[in-house]
């Protein structure tokens, strides 16, 4: 079996540090998360750095000890238009004249891409939507005004992005869903605005601190 690329589905999550779990209290039934420490006799499932979707049943929670530490990751769906990926290793030259031109792998692995989409806004509102104002965010303040003197200033940030990208979105229930998760430094973004052109954006991405991994978890209902 093979698929379109319209099958995979890209959400975005922003770190929000008002919402880290630390020491005590459980996770909440398919939400994401980031390990960002592990305490003695952690139930955590895996290491600092990694990512774990919590269990289905809300009765069956991971229930957090002391030293643990970690921070939800929200599914925003990105409505990409084009995307596309890389990862590369690097070599090192071992050759010598008892054996010219070998090399071996450097075992650190690069990882970058881009995807692009449309600006996308609130029906109800007109305003951004919020995956779209967290990537113009990264490389312009955003200044708002109601109209009636209350002004806010949202600062540009170099935050990171968690990237989620669901390959296989028509997975049913109970089939293996499978997911690579990467956080993510936005480089660079490009604009159209044409007449006769959809105003969209176009996004570069380099991997950023953190694990990069594929996932695998059967579909919940």
């Amino acid at each position: 079996m093979k698929r379109a690329g319209s099958k995979a589905h890209i959400f975005l999550g922003a770190p929000d540090i008002s919402r880290i779990l630390l020491d005590s209290g459980t996770t909440v039934a398919n939400q994401w998360y980031r390990i960002l420490e592990k305490g003695e006799n952690s139930n955590l499932p895996f290491f600092a750095g990694f990512p774990f979707r919590a269990p289905k049943d809300s009765s069956n929670q991971i229930t957090l000890v002391p030293g643990d530490s970690i921070q939800p990751i929200d599914e925003d769906r990105y409505c990409k238009t084009t995307a596309s990926m890389s990862s590369e290793q690097g070599s090192i030259d071992v050759g010598d004249d008892c054996d010219p031109g070998a090399e071996i792998l450097d075992g650190i692995i690069k990882t970058s891409g881009s995807f692009a989409g449309l600006f996308r806004f609130n029906d109800a509102t007109d305003d951004f939507d919020d995956v779209t104002q967290s990537i113009i965010n990264r490389f312009y303040d955003v200044l708002e005004d109601d109209g009636n003197g209350i002004y806010e200033l949202i600062p540009r940030t170099d935050d990171p992005v968690f990237m989620l990208i669901n390959l296989n979105s028509d997975a049913k229930v109970g089939q293996i869903e499978i997911w690579a998760y990467i956080p993510i430094n936005i480089s660079s973004m490009g604009n159209s605005f044409g007449n006769s052109d959809a105003q969209n954006k176009d996004i570069s991405w380099t991997k950023g601190e953190g694990k990069a991994v594929f996932y695998k978890v059967p579909k919940a209902a």
